[in-house]
């Protein structure tokens, strides 16, 4: 597919256009997003106004109605207590009340036999509103058609359904509110409502009834009349059926037809007006939901106003048109503008833009942009113009930086490879020999992790600066990243004078390094190649032979290496343990050794420390001391330690299956271990996977832990103690040794290397140093644990001083796990 090529003038006229229908893009929805809810709620409050105009008429109706028969209650129960007594003039009073309500359909009373004026003998059907009993039952009700108003005698009283209107006020005594029912008149059923009062003396004893009706059919119509917004209204009852429906006729006296559950109904329901936006049963969309409650004496109904919400934004959908033609043909007008500017004013200075860049990509690096238009372009030919005369400079600038460190100063690895490139093209040295020395600091990486690493940049300058002057101008200095530098020594004709050379960088390296008002001790080790004959690898061969020389003198430190042939062995072995770690993990090579450990009160084997071995299927037996280091540079060590711990805690559970006694196991940590984050939770799943207790693991570490972020480790160290598991410092005694460690650290156990107590037995002063060491570790309240011990004279200066532990050669080297179970059980019976 070909792609769309846009000149700079289209893709500006295109930005501006995609930043004008952004800006408007943002501005517009803000103002319909405003002007939706205004219209909104402008609808709202004129859907509650119209909604009024119903609710109102209504609500007075009902009010009237209860005034009129509070009013017929108590004129007739003044009447009976004066003795006044008179069917004619109550059923006349009924007929005129009855024409001052228009909206009632008929009132009547029911009086409780001989309650009224004690002659319901003399009136047995007498008038049609006497019944055969001459009960007084008048019912004053309106005629189908015409209006006018007849007096009949009230049917069904007696009925226990039918007669609802008369049996339940007799038995509440209260005020009732039938809820919708049919009644029959004339033959034809009338589906009605009734609100009655009883008719009570003065203790309260039931007399009688009044009551008025109200036609479901005259207030359905009025409802369905009634359209709010397009909307309709219905009158829900306190039963949640509906009196009247105005969007369904067929619904009158049904029930309520939920949108959702009842609680979201009855929450609606109260006795202030509620409104929310629900949906609708049978439409599709949402509608305005609002309910009215209407009081009637003590009940309480609700009139329910649905409108479709469209309908109240008819105002913002025209709002809507209206925007979308006025921001349209902005944007028309707009582009049209930008169009004019972008070709008068843009378009000459972008040609002449161009003119340049393709001159100076054709070479014509003198040419310059002539802008004189007093704006951006003018500013930007200027700008223009000053990068072509930094360009030479920023040329040379990077032809040094990809030659030099800037850090030191030094010609770096590329330097050395053109420089030697060079050489091959003149064909080497015309006399003498070349000698390459590499030179490789001892211990940087940790005093660079001690300090900062700013610290550690000045600390390589400084000894760039001391090599460079040592080198003089018998050579040239190369540094070749991190710690590493060689220098390369040209027409040699003596050996001395290569080894003077050497011994003299060294030397100057040796001294101590002042930083930060801090001494630093720091060491070299210097491989040496040297080559009477140049030739295209010569090169790579002297640098390849130099490193193998260096890594030999890094055995000693300090010092410095000649290369010879022999010594290609060395990291050839190095080679093979670092591929062959991973297989040896998998195919179960490492095994792990156990030297009991002696409590000397007891003098019984109280535990053993955990010791890695490795049976190589082609070198034989490995020391630690060969592949630990290379474990920790290559981070093997991670899983090698995992693997170590996970072995260790599953023995223990091992030996407590065949019947010993809880032993404590020690295990070493390496410091690469600790910056891992995880490492509380891994020995806290291994221990459980084991299903040990913490306590029975030992985790013997050494100082230099705390070299690197002392803070974060003493945390993870007091996680460990939390979690239960013993902490041993191992190797006391050794490098930096400090008492400080004791008091900041949480542990349990004290080690003291082999090399306290060499020569203990004839030096008074060793003796005392370990006695002193000991009291204060004990004061501590930790336990202290000899290691190194093979002769019986060494125990007995150990015990004297009231050490708690020893292990050593005097009992047990390493053995595997079956000859620990041996030792334990022979030698511990020999103590028992």
């Amino acid at each position: 597919m070909r792609k769309i090529r846009l000149s700079i003038a289209q893709k500006l006229i295109l930005s501006l256009g995609l930043l004008v229908i952004l800006s408007f893009g943002i501005l517009v929805p803000a103002h319909l997003n405003k002007l939706y809810h205004s219209n909104l709620r402008e609808s709202e409050l004129l859907a509650q106004t119209e909604s009024m105009a119903y609710i109102n008429p209504f609500s007075k109706t009902m009010d009237q109605t209860m005034a009129m028969l509070s009013t017929l209650e108590a004129t007739m129960l003044q009447r009976k207590q004066s003795g006044l007594q008179n069917r004619e003039y109550i059923v006349d009073l009924l007929q005129q009340v009855l024409e001052r309500q228009a909206e009632v359909l008929g009132v009547y009373t029911l009086w409780e036999p001989n309650a009224y004026d004690g002659q319901d003998e003399l009136n047995r059907s007498k008038n049609s509103y006497d019944d055969a009993t001459g009960r007084f039952i008048p019912y004053a009700v309106r005629k189908d058609g015409d209006g006018s108003i007849k007096v009949i005698a009230i049917e069904h009283y007696e009925d226990k359904v039918s007669g609802s209107f008369y049996q339940i006020p007799k038995i509440t005594k209260s005020f009732s509110l039938i809820e919708p029912y049919s009644y029959d008149i004339d033959g034809e059923p009338v589906l009605m409502i009734s609100l009655v009062l009883p008719i009570l003396n003065e203790q309260g004893d039931f007399l009688g009834i009044v009551g008025a009706d109200i036609s479901l059919e005259s207030v359905q119509k009025k409802i369905e009349a009634f359209r709010p917004l397009g909307g309709y209204a219905s009158i829900v009852t306190t039963e949640n059926r509906y009196l009247a429906n105005g969007s369904n006729p067929r619904l009158v006296n049904a029930p309520y037809r939920l949108w959702s559950g009842i609680d979201e109904l009855e929450a609606m329901k109260g006795t202030t007006l509620r409104l929310g936006y629900t949906p609708e049963t049978g439409y599709d969309g949402t509608v305005l939901r609002m309910f009215y409650p209407i009081q009637i004496n003590n009940v309480l109904w609700h009139i329910e106003t649905v409108i479709p919400k469209k309908n109240m934004l008819s105002d913002y959908y025209k709002s809507l048109r209206e925007s979308v033609f006025i921001t349209a043909f902005a944007l028309l007008l707009m582009t049209f503008v930008m169009v004019l500017l972008v070709r008068k004013i843009i378009l000459v200075n972008i040609n002449k833009v161009v003119q340049a860049t393709y001159a100076i990509a054709m070479g014509e690096e003198e040419h310059q942009l002539s802008i004189k238009t007093n704006d951006e372009f003018e500013f930007m030919a200027n700008h223009f113009n000053n990068m072509l005369a930094q360009r030479k400079d920023a040329a040379r600038l990077i032809e040094y930086q990809s030659t030099h460190d800037l850090m030191t100063g030094l010609p770096n690895r590329n330097a050395y490879r053109r420089y030697m490139e060079g050489k091959s093209a003149e064909n080497g040295w015309t006399q003498g020999a070349v000698a390459l020395l590499f030179i490789d600091l001892d211990r940087f990486k940790m005093i660079n992790d001690t300090l900062d690493h700013a610290m550690g940049d000045h600390l390589l300058k400084q000894v760039a600066e001391r090599i460079v002057h040592a080198v003089g101008s018998e050579g040239r200095v190369f540094w070749f990243g991190g710690d590493e530098y060689i220098s390369l020594l040209e027409s040699v004709n003596q050996l001395h004078q290569v080894m003077h050379i050497a011994e003299e960088i060294l030397s100057v390296i040796a001294k101590p390094i002042r930083l930060k008002d801090r001494m630093f001790y720091i060491t070299a080790s210097i491989g040496i190649s040297i080559h009477y004959e140049f030739t295209p690898g010569t090169a790579d061969q002297l640098v390849k032979e130099a490193d193998i020389a260096m890594y030999v003198a890094k055995k000693e430190r300090n010092t410095s290496k000649i290369y010879a042939s022999s010594m290609n062995d060395v990291p050839k072995k190095e080679l093979i343990l670092e591929n062959s770690m991973y297989r040896a993990l998998e195919h179960g090579e490492f095994m792990l050794y156990y030297q009991p450990k002696i409590d000397v009160a007891t003098g019984a084997i109280y535990g053993a420390e955990a010791l890695i071995r490795w049976r190589h299927p082609e070198l034989g037996m490995v020391s630690p001391l060969d592949f630990i280091p290379i474990a920790e540079k290559t981070g093997f060590i991670i899983p090698l330690g995992e693997w170590v711990l996970y072995t260790a805690c599953q023995q223990i559970s091992e030996w407590e299956r065949m019947g010993l006694p809880s032993l404590s196991v020690s295990v070493n940590m390496s410091m690469i271990q600790f910056q891992q984050k995880q490492i509380v939770h891994t020995i806290e799943r291994i221990i459980s996977e084991a299903g040990i207790h913490p306590e029975q693991i030992e985790l013997e570490i050494t100082e230099s832990i705390f070299m690197d972020n002392p803070a974060h480790t003493i945390k993870i160290l007091h996680e460990l103690q939390q979690l239960g598991v013993k902490l041993s410092l191992d190797d006391f005694g050794t490098g930096y040794s400090s008492l400080s460690y004791l008091q900041n650290i949480p542990l349990h156990t004290l080690k003291l290397d082999k090399s306290f107590i060499n020569g203990i037995v004839s030096d008074f002063k060793k003796q005392m140093i370990f006695k002193s060491v000991i009291v204060i570790a004990h004061n501590l309240n930790l336990r202290v644990v000899t290691e190194g011990v093979e002769t019986q004279e060494e125990l007995n200066i150990i015990s004297d001083h009231n050490c708690d532990a020893v292990q050593g050669y005097i009992f047990s080297p390493p053995v595997p796990a079956p000859r620990f179970v041996q030792l334990y059980m022979e030698h511990n019976k020999e103590e028992a």
